[in-house]
Parts: C-alpha cells; structure tokens; sequence
C-alpha cells in the first residue's frame, strides 16, 4: 500500500514540475506591445518640456497656466520650461496633439489658421510638440505666435518619446485627435483646413 502511494507520488511530480514551468513561462511573457498610431489607441504617457512665453501680452495668461500647474505640484525646471503631462490637460474634452518643426511653413499657416479659430476652443487643448534638437527655435515660434495669449494652447519639446510613438513619418505638422477618455479619434499629416478640425473641437 505505502509502495503504491509512493510511486504515485513519484509518477505525479514530473507533471508538477511542467505545470510550474507552465506558469514561469506565463508569467514572463512579455506583454503585448501596443500601436499608439491605431485608431482607438490610447494617448501614451507624455512628458512636454513646454515653453513659458514670457512676452508682455502673455504675462496674464502664462500666470493663470502657472497656477494650474503648480496646484498639481508639477516641477519647475528653471524658468524657461516647465513639465507638462497627459494629467495636465486631462478635462474631458478633446486633445489635439500637433507634432511639428518650428522651422515649417506648413506648421506655420496651421498654427496661424488655430489662432484666428481659436474661439472655437472652448474646452479642447492644443499642444504643439517638437523634437528636442529644435527646442532653441521654440521661444521665437511661441512669441511669433502669442501660444501664451491663448489659454488653450500649448507648446514645447518632446522629452518622454511621443514622436516616437505617434509620429506616422508622412508630413509635417501631424495632428493627432484624442477623445475625452484619450483614445485616438483622428489622425491628420500635412496642412488640414479648419473646417475638418472644427468637428472636433469643443
């Protein structure tokens, strides 16, 4: 009786051994990567080394931006920029993330064609990223174009990858949509009138 316990035993731990190998190697999967630049997928965590325009006309404005940024303890970084994250613009309203050059002429007449509409923007936000190699050209975008005037709108250099993540590589400037929940409505490259935009500003 002891001798067919025992080889039971014996014969079951083989099959022990391979269900705990079973579980290590579920385990250590790695998790699936996701697609940032798909219809639906979600916002990747950000961080926006945004410009403080410091221009007489934007004093106001760039005050009222401090004082939110500061009730949510985001960290200072000199005076010139200052962190900005996905948490910073999360209002429920619709986001639109605009990739760009400082250097463009099509990012140019976008950024133009924002500023005479920018009424629309009642709860929507705007956050115009460009990659860090063209940080030194941000400050005289942002006062050319009063960014700081506008309390809806946000500019600065990438410093956590978004390019990498949602740039699709076809034109400049790239506007991605995000919904209130942050999921990607819309993708635009290239020059995009208005009137396309305007369905999705609130």
């Amino acid at each position: 009786m002891l001798r067919k316990t025992l080889l039971a035993v014996l014969l079951s731990l083989p099959a022990l051994s391979q269900a705990q190998q079973d579980v290590k190697t579920t385990q250590n999967n790695p998790q699936p990567n996701i697609d940032y630049k798909q219809p639906g997928a979600p916002l990747p965590p950000f961080i926006v080394m945004a410009y403080n325009d410091t221009s007489a006309k934007g004093k106001e404005n760039l005050k009222k931006k401090e004082r939110r940024r500061s009730a949510k303890n985001v960290d200072s970084t000199g005076g010139t920029y200052t962190v900005l994250t996905e948490k910073d613009l999360d209002n429920g309203a619709n986001l639109l993330v605009m990739m760009f050059n400082p250097t463009c002429l099509h990012c140019e007449d976008v950024t133009f064609m924002m500023e005479k509409n920018i009424s629309d923007f009642k709860r929507s936000k705007v956050v115009l990223v460009a990659s860090k190699p063209m940080a030194e050209y941000l400050p005289d975008f942002a006062q050319r174009h009063h960014i700081a005037s506008y309390p809806a709108m946000y500019i600065g250099w990438d410093s956590s990858r978004i390019i990498d993540n949602v740039y699709l590589y076809q034109a400049l400037p790239q506007i991605n949509i995000y919904d209130g929940k942050r999921n990607l409505l819309k993708t635009y490259t290239g020059e995009v009138p208005i009137d396309t935009l305007r369905k999705y500003i609130e």
